[in-house]
């Protein structure tokens, strides 16, 4: 395995945050983390409002951001890539380290860690999933759910089931990505311009569980099976992460000058 095992990750839950306020917090660990004032991290967290999050490159012109203000609807533009996410009822996991806890320090080599542990996670909760071997689908559409990504998670029956996305900055890397509980997410076909999202190509966990999956039941599925992977220790935010996502927060992921800005 990769990992050094040379420090523990603090697992967090940090609850229902608004969109900048989850946005803020990635940044502000992976800020803390390359300053090396902080250790690596596994994030689980939820959204108020229900937000739909853009790709780091992709347009503000894909989505009705009139329709989603009308909705109560949150728009924010993630520091990772890819294409847009209706973040409804679901957990979020982000994980942040860097060189010094996995070597080697490789994309590829890094989706399929955080791959294995999902796919752990998922077993948990009685759902077969395998990690994709290629990007396939809609490549075109704005919809992260319209296609599965090389290394992404789909169901071994109905097909995308959790969206990643990943970015290296400053010797730092974060990986984020949605798991959704419900067919909520399928909503963003309604705040999205000239784009029809293939569904078919996507689920959810209740569907494939054919049950209702609560969130202390997925998150305690994904404390264990990442777990499986990864030191764990309970953990929190430092006060300097904290200070530094309330700042961020209001100055850049609130703000229109960066969530607009493409």
């Amino acid at each position: 395995m990769p990992l050094t095992d040379a420090r523990a990750f603090r697992f967090v839950y940090s609850g229902a945050e608004s969109s900048a306020a989850n946005m803020a917090i990635d940044e502000a660990v992976m800020t803390a983390l390359r300053e090396g004032r902080s250790g690596p991290m596994l994030r689980i967290y939820r959204w108020d409002p229900p937000t739909i999050t853009l790709g780091y490159f992709q347009r503000i012109q894909d989505i009705d951001v009139d329709r989603c203000r009308r909705d109560g609807i949150g728009v924010v533009r993630r520091l990772t890539g890819g294409r847009a996410v209706l973040h409804d009822r679901e957990l979020t996991y982000s994980i942040l380290f860097t060189g010094q806890d996995f070597q080697p320090f490789r994309k590829k080599d890094i989706f399929l860690l955080v791959a294995r542990c999902l796919v752990d996670s998922l077993k948990r909760l009685g759902i077969a999933s395998r990690i994709a071997a290629k990007t396939r689908g809609d490549l075109k559409s704005a919809n992260c759910f319209a296609s599965p990504a090389q290394f992404e998670i789909e169901s071994v029956m109905e097909g995308k089931l959790i969206g990643s996305a990943q970015v290296i900055h400053g010797g730092v890397m974060l990986q984020h990505g949605a798991i959704p509980i419900t067919d909520s997410y399928t909503a963003i076909a309604r705040y999205l311009r000239c784009d029809t999202p293939i569904q078919k190509q996507a689920a959810s966990l209740n569907r494939l569980a054919g049950r209702e999956i609560g969130e202390e039941e997925l998150l305690g599925a994904l404390r264990a099976g990442f777990g499986e992977h990864l030191r764990l220790v309970d953990g929190e935010l430092t006060e300097g992460e904290q200070d530094l996502a309330r700042r961020l927060s209001g100055e850049k992921y609130g703000s229109d000058e960066w969530n607009m800005r493409r």
